[in-house]
């Protein structure tokens, strides 16, 4: 028996059409990974950042110095109340994989549930924006369930799919 109160694990892959705001940050030269608001990503969405941007993009100057991480500007930070992780929205330059980028929204994660109670079940949410410059084709890849599916999703990831 299916147990309806228990979330979904859901991801997907999704090539990106006639967004203007995304096109034009995507051409701009970007280093590493660009967190952006709600509003570059969807045009009815007030220009407000995910609830944890400002906290991933310290926990990852302070362990993967080397990975430049920038917050593009907004009107302040969504608030939202509950224990899921709401990763920021971000777009990734060439020199950052999405295998990398995924990896590192791992270890954050196991970083920050590492002391929770067992009982406390958290969701993730990420959405990651990438261009194949091959093809000049902006792609998403979106995951909303459990860390413990996104720990699977992320093993599975295949960039010949996603890029593919």
């Amino acid at each position: 028996m299916e147990n309806v109160l228990e979330p979904k694990d859901i991801y997907r892959i999704e090539v990106i059409n006639d967004n203007p705001k995304l096109t034009s940050l995507m051409k701009n030269n970007i280093k590493g990974i660009l967190c952006v608001p709600e509003n570059v990503t969807r045009q009815s969405q007030h220009n407000v950042l995910m609830p944890q941007t400002y906290d991933f993009a310290k926990w990852l100057k302070k362990n993967k110095g080397d990975i430049t991480i920038d917050v593009a500007e907004s009107e302040g930070v969504k608030s939202l109340h509950s224990q899921d992780f709401w990763i920021p929205i971000v777009i990734l330059a060439s020199d950052v994989s999405v295998q990398v980028f995924l990896g590192l929204v791992s270890s954050y994660i196991y970083d920050r549930i590492k002391g929770a109670l067992k009982h406390d079940k958290a969701n993730i949410h990420v959405q990651v924006y990438y261009r194949e410059t091959a093809e000049e084709v902006i792609k998403k890849f979106s995951y909303e369930g459990s860390v413990e599916g996104f720990e699977k999703a992320a093993k599975k990831f295949n960039i010949n799919t996603f890029l593919g």
